[in-house]
């Protein structure tokens, strides 16, 4: 039977953290280790047995770093966004429209978390991005994901029937649709830390610029992280920042 893993997440803003203690344990130089205490998403830190994750856990907190652990199977059973294509903020009910001619309604009573991803505003997408589908195309599955690697967008996850469910919201600013939000729903937790993050490109093996230097841990982009999430999921492996960073506040948000 495999050894189930654990992941430690960061869930900052961090207090006074003991930054010695915090780089011996998560193995980094103590430069390249204040830079990721200073790192205001979440992120994982380390991925292990539940013993030794726990150890870790323990460790970082008595450090002053803010840190979860959470079971790996948590992060593969979250859903795949769906990218709407169009919504309505009707008077009692946000109304989505979704693939086939679908409309899902989610009554303003219902407890939502809304993950707003959102890149710097200097931030331009790759060349070689494909760019948006045609306007009014219903997207889900990976290939939702992969549309909302560089572009602003609001994820909204509530449950539906007692399994989680989520869409996303695309737009050049979510500052309105995030602001409605929070006059509309009564039971609203808004996790923005995702708000002014520079997305950055996956792990390519054999390709240029990437750092195969394992000493960064599970920093975006690396070997490392490539391959803890790989053993999580072999689909996981090449999850984006936002989706990796809005599927950890999601696992962050379910248990607090």
């Amino acid at each position: 039977m495999p050894t189930k893993t654990m992941l430690v997440i960061s869930d900052p803003p961090h207090g006074i953290v003991k930054e010695e203690i915090a780089a011996s344990t998560i193995g980094l130089p103590a430069n390249e280790a204040r830079l990721k205490i200073g790192f205001g998403a979440p992120e994982i830190l380390a991925a292990a047995d539940p013993e030794n994750a726990a150890e870790v856990t323990i460790t970082l907190k008595a450090a002053g770093l803010r840190v979860e652990m959470r079971d790996s199977v948590g992060l593969r059973r979250i859903p795949w966004p769906t990218l709407v294509s169009a919504f309505d903020f009707a008077d009692d009910v946000l109304r989505l429209s979704v693939q086939d001619g679908e409309v899902v309604e989610i009554p303003y009573s219902e407890p939502l978390l809304a993950v707003h991803c959102e890149p710097p505003v200097d931030f331009t997408p790759p060349a070689d991005w494909a760019g948006l589908p045609p306007p009014g195309t219903a997207i889900s599955g990976p290939g939702a994901a992969d549309v909302l690697e560089w572009i602003p967008h609001l994820d909204l996850y509530y449950e539906r029937d007692g399994e989680p469910w989520r869409f996303s919201i695309e737009g050049d600013t979510m500052v309105a649709v995030v602001d409605e939000c929070r006059s509309r729903f009564t039971d609203l937790t808004l996790d923005a830390r995702l708000d002014g993050v520079r997305p950055r490109r996956r792990f390519v093996p054999g390709e240029a610029g990437f750092d195969a230097d394992q000493r960064k841990r599970y920093a975006f982009g690396t070997l490392l992280l490539r391959h803890a999430l790989e053993s999580v999921s072999p689909e996981l492996r090449d999850l984006t920042q936002f989706e990796l960073g809005s599927r950890l506040a999601y696992l962050l948000a379910r248990r607090r």
